[in-house]
């Protein structure tokens, strides 16, 4: 790092550029920026400060290199930045959401950079969306409107941001108040993503939750409720029932609005469409016929929801039959790969799948989906349809080679070609003939 500083304010970007490229190899750009930082500051009197800026700037620039590029904004943020035509190399490089946040820093430092931050929060919409959020300052009403709204809509997970949107974005007070339409249905998504604190921390954070949560299921029936509204209303209920909550009255209020008529019939409808199932299944409102129709008009849309047919004994077969008619399984084979099957090509194994991760509970059924998977280059189809297999032969207690001699000869044939260290270690005791597999039920979903 030390050399490279030098060589940046001796005027030799291009040497610069190589051994930042060679230091960042081993070092990410955003772990290393403040020991990056406090080197030019501590060395500002023997650093030519106008070749550091022009360094940065050349990085930012040219360099093909992502890491580079981010060193470059890291640096330029040490820059009183006026020149407008640097500005915008700052904000367009922003637009690129590995950029983003190197991109914000950087604003910060301008004189109107909250005004700044907020034009680009809009245009970026996954990590971007989120670090851009964290730094924005809730200065305007637009600003407030906009993180109620839309601050948490982005391609990661919505509880990274609700938090805080619900605060800077003042939330409770609208809530306490008259919210419109848009208002209410931005509270309802703040609320969805508050309630998941598997990423971080969220309704927890929140000084009278309960109260806040019996306003927003008060005033729920003022509103036009779609199904998704009621999917988050089910998730406050099962939050208000879990044993280390314990809010019956908000379970209560979630009970009475989950059991009305109008939430029927919006769930009716929406089960036509193959949408709302989680509601319908919780609800005991019949679906599956409606499901099964869905599935068969538009396979493409509907195949990742065939475990809510799969778990009903009267719609396997019919469920199978689909999925048979719309796999190309005889032109699925393929070597062993450690391939994870990502991109359009791999739609049809990725659709496999699904399937596949419900057959644990089917002994020596969907048979041809079984053998496609174990010749499948995919990864994920070869250890879903050995972690089958571990469960079947548990269930049954019977050796492999016994339950299905077809299956074992072809695992046998995959033991010679398989590249995949967990995927082989499944393969040996199914080929011992082992018949009992320690925490096997977390394979089969079984306790």
């Amino acid at each position: 790092m030390a050399k490279a500083l030098k060589s940046a304010a001796s005027g030799n970007y291009p040497e610069a550029e190589g051994l930042f490229n060679v230091w960042t190899k081993e070092n990410r750009a955003i772990s290393v920026i403040d020991e990056l930082q406090k080197y030019v500051i501590d060395h500002s009197a023997r650093l030519d400060a106008g070749n550091v800026f022009q360094t940065a700037l050349s990085m930012m620039l040219h360099s093909t290199h992502i890491e580079c590029v981010k060193i470059g904004m890291e640096l330029m943020e040490l820059f009183l930045v006026n020149d407008e035509k640097v500005r915008e190399v700052i904000r367009r490089l922003g637009l690129y959401d590995e950029f983003t946040i190197f991109a914000v820093w950087n604003m910060q430092k301008w004189e109107d950079g909250n005004s700044e931050i907020f034009k680009l929060a809009k245009k970026v919409h996954s990590w971007g969306r989120i670090h851009a959020v964290e730094r924005l300052e809730p200065e305007t009403n637009e600003i407030r409107h906009w993180l109620l709204t839309e601050g948490t809509v982005n391609g990661v997970v919505n509880a990274y941001s609700s938090l805080t949107c619900w605060q800077k974005a003042n939330a409770e007070e609208i809530l306490f108040g008259q919210p419109t339409e848009e208002e209410f249905k931005g509270i309802t998504t703040l609320i969805d993503g508050l309630l998941d604190e598997g990423p971080v921390p969220g309704i927890s954070e929140l000084e009278d939750a309960e109260n806040m949560l019996l306003r927003f299921l008060e005033i729920a029936s003022h509103y036009n409720l779609t199904d998704q509204d009621y999917d988050v209303i089910l998730s406050v209920q099962h939050w208000a029932d879990d044993e280390d909550v314990q809010l019956p009255s908000v379970s209560a209020a979630c009970d009475k609005i989950l059991r009305s008529s109008s939430c029927t019939d919006t769930i009716r409808d929406a089960v036509k469409e193959g949408k709302a199932l989680r509601l319908a299944e919780e609800l005991e409102i019949p679906f599956r016929d409606d499901l099964l129709t869905c599935l068969e008009k538009d396979f493409d849309h509907n195949y990742s929801s065939c475990g809510y047919l799969m778990d009903s004994p009267d719609c396997v077969e019919p469920t199978l039959q689909i999925f048979r008619k719309n796999l190309p399984l005889s032109d699925m084979e393929g070597e062993p790969e450690d391939n994870l099957g990502l991109g359009e090509e791999y739609r049809s194994y990725n659709q496999l799948q699904f399937i596949l991760q419900e057959l644990g509970s089917y002994p020596l059924m969907g048979m041809e989906f079984m053998i496609a998977g174990l010749k499948s280059p995919v990864i994920s189809n070869r250890n879903r349809v050995l972690a089958n297999l571990k469960i079947w032969v548990q269930k049954r207690q019977m050796p492999l080679s016994e339950l299905s001699p077809e299956l074992y000869t072809l695992v046998r044939q995959l033991r010679e070609k398989e590249v995949n260290g967990g995927a082989m270690e499944m393969i040996v005791p199914l080929l011992e003939g082992q018949t009992i597999f320690i925490n096997n039920d977390e394979e089969s979903g079984d306790e």
